[in-house]
């Protein structure tokens, strides 16, 4: 059970059976999913599978079925007897009162114990409700999976119960629809049940009047549904007048609402003389509802979704205000420099650094324009959003590389197909080019920290300015290299960096100061570079060792480590014995490979990994796995019973205590 736990775990952090996670999410493995959790959800099924069936006669369970309660006078006798026993009521009122004081003092009422939650659902609730980086698609599919396949009523109502608890975003409950139903269509029963129709109703009446109206509006297709989909399934009926309102414009298609029509229930036509009263109380209700002030936002939102010219654009965004209104702009709007001009002021910075290649495909970002100008002022000054979104540098990197050289995918094959449509593009200008390394240079000094420390090995070969990432042809693994260590070094305080040299066991010091920039602390590597270096894997928990100094995480960058580690043995020894000696449990081992796409450490089956995780790519994923430091604390299972395993959940607890808030050090 431990076992399966623990695999289950990893699957809901990092999509996986074993300790690989690619650099960028990958999308949802279902049968990977269906055989990690159907031996927990339902370990009987496997068990009874293997075993003969009993061989059963074909005629007596003929009879038996064909008997019913009416025919056979036994199970009649006692039915009434039952019957009897349940309805009995004594003669006189006071031997009902004693009876009724006698049993009440000998027998005191208890309070009903709850029933504990099965150990995979408690799993997949504190796995969403943690605040660490946990896969949410496969979170769900889980959800889904129990829901479909647990055995007893009760699981599957305990299931129920907490959709409208675990779900947060519109994104993932459409999601957890689609799951839904995929399973029940490939077990022959699609549809939704009373249990199912009931969670999602409660789901839609925990959100406020103006949060429903901006999630009908905002939603989009997911996995091929919607809301309207759901509704029409779900026939969802709230409590609150203003958001079942809500619920039936959603139904209804614009034109209806601008006119502000009564929403129409398709029937059977009634007398007109009996319906007067009831459709005059209509549209009073309609009336009021549409004075609310939730209604008045689904309308000024659906004005901006389906908003025709860019003159009725700058009159809504100047009557309204810009907040929130990019994603809800008709896509050909973006290419009028008047549009992007009035909405600066309200772009968060992700979607102002974002703007910045669709900018260039349209040909607005030129050199003394008023847009380009207007567009260099907003990312100078809105530097302080940078820090409150905490956008990570390798975000700022990968735009900043592909606004230089003039492209707007980092893959071959996207570029060549976007390349197609587009005429001659616009140099780039310096300004802008200078306002996006600015933004680079700040996040490297503003990122939030988190009080682990580092042991970093880089792999410093003269190929590495050269060679590009796995599915990034913008970025070169030296670049990488550089931004990932640097930008840890910059913002802890605990950080050993070190560089392979052409001996195994040797390895020299990065002289990284806090001073410096990504430009000078790339020139510091690239004079460390060698034409061949000798990788071992082991050699950083080594030399930590003779060195006595305390690490918390190890993290080893190389272009291919099945090139410098042809044996695939992953250094899980060492990691024991630098635990054991230096008294730190909790050190863990992070090896990246920049360019090979295929795992290339082997780990024995069913057995921990020992604290290891091996990555692959690099963008800003894999830097906040490292960060959020999923794979530290979620990957090895620390028990979900206290009663049964109270040390390791101990353990646990205070592992992620001290790592969320950033605080204390790990000892």
């Amino acid at each position: 059970m431990d076992v399966a736990l623990k695999m289950a775990q990893r699957y809901l952090f990092i999509g996986s059976d074993v300790p690989f996670v690619y650099g960028s999410p990958q999308p949802l493995d279902v049968e990977l999913g269906k055989k990690i959790l159907g031996q927990l959800v339902n370990p009987s099924e496997s068990v009874d599978s293997t075993e003969p069936d009993t061989p059963v006669s074909s005629e007596k369970p003929q009879k038996k079925s064909n008997i019913t309660k009416k025919d056979n006078p036994k199970v009649k006798a006692e039915g009434e007897k039952a019957k009897t026993a349940i309805n009995h009521t004594p003669e006189t009122p006071k031997d009902a009162t004693d009876a009724k004081d006698s049993t009440a003092t000998a027998n005191p009422v208890e309070p009903a114990a709850t029933k504990p939650l099965h150990p995979v659902l408690a799993l997949i609730k504190s796995t969403l409700k943690s605040k660490s980086l946990h896969r949410t698609n496969e979170c769900l599919f889980a959800l889904a999976f129990c829901a479909r396949t647990f055995a007893t009523p009760e699981d599957r109502h305990a299931v129920y119960e907490m959709v409208p608890e675990v779900i947060r975003t519109s994104h993932d409950m459409l999601t957890f629809v689609s799951y839904y139903i995929v399973l029940a269509t490939q077990s022959g029963h699609a549809g939704f049940g009373h249990g199912m129709r009931t969670a999602i109703t409660h789901w839609y009446e925990k959100f406020s009047p103006i949060e429903l109206a901006e999630m009908l509006v905002r939603s989009t297709c997911t996995a091929g549904w919607t809301h309207k989909d759901v509704i029409a399934k779900v026939h969802p009926k709230l409590k609150c007048t203003e958001k079942q309102s809500l619920i039936d414009a959603a139904m209804k298609r614009t034109s209806q609402l601008q006119l502000k029509k009564a929403p129409e229930k398709k029937g059977k036509r009634k007398n007109k003389k009996a319906n007067n009263a009831p459709a005059a109380n209509q549209e009073k209700a309609v009336v009021a509802v549409n004075a609310t002030k939730s209604y008045k936002r689904y309308q000024t939102l659906l004005q901006f979704k389906s908003v025709t010219n860019a003159m009725k654009a700058l009159e809504l965004v100047k009557l309204h205000g810009g907040k929130g209104r990019l994603e809800l702009l008709p896509r050909h709007l973006r290419r009028f420099p008047k549009v992007w001009e009035a909405l600066y002021p309200f772009l968060s910075y992700r979607e102002l650094l974002q703007a910045a290649l669709p900018l260039q495909d349209f040909r607005l970002l030129k050199e003394g324009e008023p847009n380009a100008k207007l567009y260099v002022e907003m990312l100078t000054k809105r530097l302080d959003l940078l820090e409150a979104e905490h956008i990570h540098p390798c975000e700022i990197q990968v735009i900043a590389q592909l606004y230089k050289q003039g492209k707007r995918y980092m893959t071959t094959t996207k570029e060549a197909v976007h390349a197609l449509y587009l005429t001659d593009k616009c140099p780039p200008v310096k300004e802008v080019q200078e306002s996006l390394e600015a933004a680079l240079e700040h996040s490297l000094n503003h990122h939030p920290k988190t009080g682990v420390r580092y042991y970093i090995a880089l792999d410093l070969r003269c190929v590495y300015d050269r060679k590009k990432i796995f599915r990034n042809e913008v970025i070169t693994c030296l670049q990488a290299s550089v931004l990932l260590a640097f930008s840890i070094f910059k913002r802890e305080k605990n950080v050993t960096v070190v560089a392979f040299t052409d001996e195994v066991d040797k390895l020299v010091p990065v002289n990284f100061e806090p001073t410096m920039t990504l430009e000078q602390a790339t020139k510091q590597c690239v004079g460390l570079m060698l034409p061949t270096t000798k990788v071992s894997l082991a050699a950083p928990i080594k030399q930590a060792e003779a060195q006595k100094v305390k690490v918390d995480v190890f993290i080893t960058i190389t272009d291919s480590l099945i090139r410098v580690n042809p044996n695939r043995r992953p250094p899980t020894a060492e990691l024991q014995d630098y635990r054991r000696k230096m008294k730190l449990n909790l050190s863990r081992y992070v090896a990246i490979s920049l360019s090979r796409h295929r795992p290339s450490l082997e780990f024995q089956p069913n057995k921990d990994a020992g604290g290891l995780l091996e990555m692959v790519g690099y963008s800003a994923y894999s830097a906040k796995i490292i960060e959020a430091k999923a794979f530290l604390q979620n990957v090895s299972y620390y028990g979900v019973y206290e009663d049964e395993c109270g040390t390791f959940n101990t353990y646990y607890r205070k592992f992620d205590k001290q790592t969320i808030c950033g605080k204390n050090k790990i000892n």
